[in-house]
């Protein structure tokens, strides 16, 4: 399997809170970004989100996104593009990360 045909995903969780402020902004700025990136969202992280917290340490009333790209190249280039680092703060200033990865994903059991 080629590098560029493995998917890769990001993986990110933000701390949500009932006053936390508008993000709306960074929805607009960020999707189209993700869209030219070839993201496709797996889980959208939102407040109130069901998650059932089986192991490891997790930050209370945390949220879980995932977006699959369609290689680590095409997430790493959407990640450090100038595009998103001139909005990121748009996500970051309203609401808090709390852990964010890229994994590439080979998926199945072969």
């Amino acid at each position: 399997m080629s590098e560029e045909s493995t998917p890769a995903y990001l993986i990110a969780s933000s701390i949500m809170s009932a006053d936390h402020g508008d993000i709306t902004p960074y929805f607009e700025a960020a999707h189209p970004l993700l869209e030219a990136a070839g993201a496709e969202v797996i889980v959208a992280g939102q407040s109130g989100q069901a998650i059932d917290h089986l192991e490891g340490k997790w930050v209370t009333g945390a949220s879980l996104t995932i977006f699959k790209f369609p290689s680590m190249d095409a997430l790493q280039k959407f990640w450090h593009s100038t595009e998103y680092q001139s909005v990121k703060h748009l996500r970051t200033e309203v609401i808090p990360p709390n852990f964010t990865f890229a994994v590439e994903g080979f998926g199945g059991f072969d």
